[in-house]
């Protein structure tokens, strides 16, 4: 989730070299056209629409460490929401 301005809200994926974000309008930002990021965002997009689009609060979210020794990225945390 990222703030971009004081009213404008975004949620989206990152990774240390990429990042896409769907805004509250439904508008969809990518750091390239082939931005794997965006490809995550769009695959997100999807499963929630073939889920019938569930409200947010339908959801648990959950925190998940990562570790850099497994080679999944860098050290810190993951979001997961699950129903």
């Amino acid at each position: 989730m990222a703030g971009l301005r004081p009213d404008l809200w975004a949620i989206g994926h990152t990774t240390p070299e990429t990042a896409a974000v769907i805004q509250q309008d439904g508008t969809i930002l990518a750091d390239s056209p082939n931005s794997p990021s965006l490809v995550v965002l769009r695959d997100w997009l999807t499963a929630w629409e073939m889920a019938a689009r569930p409200a947010p609060e339908t959801y648990t979210p959950n925190l998940i460490r990562a570790d850099d020794g497994a080679g999944q990225g860098p050290a810190g945390w993951h979001l997961r929401l699950s129903r």
